[in-house]
């Protein structure tokens, strides 16, 4: 298993996880070990869901608190790759179902030559690694190997590292 970039852009289904404690631990992880993107749609996607479909309001400060320790990079500054972003997006090989709902996380990662965290597959071949949370942890902890703080934040997750093959 490859290393993953050093930059991670993350999408609203990964924060909207982290709030509900699915993932926070995750979060921490990867915090320690990367810089994490989001676009200030993929923020406005987690106030929407978060309010009108899951009725969680009260998550919505949490919301602020936790965007307060992102780096946000507005969807204008993408405008020139959109278009290809879209295109990739709906010529990817997982989806092929024309959803183009996500091409600003993908113009971002394409910006910043950063891998995508997602718990979409709608990523595969557009030309960024993406993650899922576990193998994302799996991946970390082989990279951190030497650095017990991580190692013990990714062993609380419960998730074993995968040895990578000689």
């Amino acid at each position: 298993m490859r290393a993953p970039s050093p930059v991670l852009v993350i999408d609203a289904a990964i924060l909207i996880a982290a709030l509900l404690g699915r993932s926070a631990g995750a979060l921490r992880v990867a915090t320690s070990a990367a810089v994490l993107l989001v676009t200030d749609r993929a923020i406005e996607e987690t106030r929407r869901r978060l309010d009108l479909g899951l009725g969680r309001a009260d998550l919505l400060p949490l919301l602020d608190a936790l965007v307060s320790e992102l780096t946000v990079v507005p969807v204008l500054t993408l405008e020139p790759l959109l278009p290809t972003a879209r295109k990739a997006l709906v010529d990817a090989v997982t989806s092929r179902n024309g959803s183009t709902r996500d091409a600003h996380v993908l113009a971002l990662a394409w910006s910043v030559d950063g891998d995508v965290w997602t718990t979409d597959r709608d990523f595969a071949g557009t030309g960024v690694a993406s993650w899922s949370t576990p193998n994302l942890m799996r991946a970390l902890l082989s990279v951190s190997a030497q650095d017990d703080q991580v190692k013990a934040m990714v062993g609380a997750t419960g998730i074993e590292p995968v040895t990578p093959p000689v």
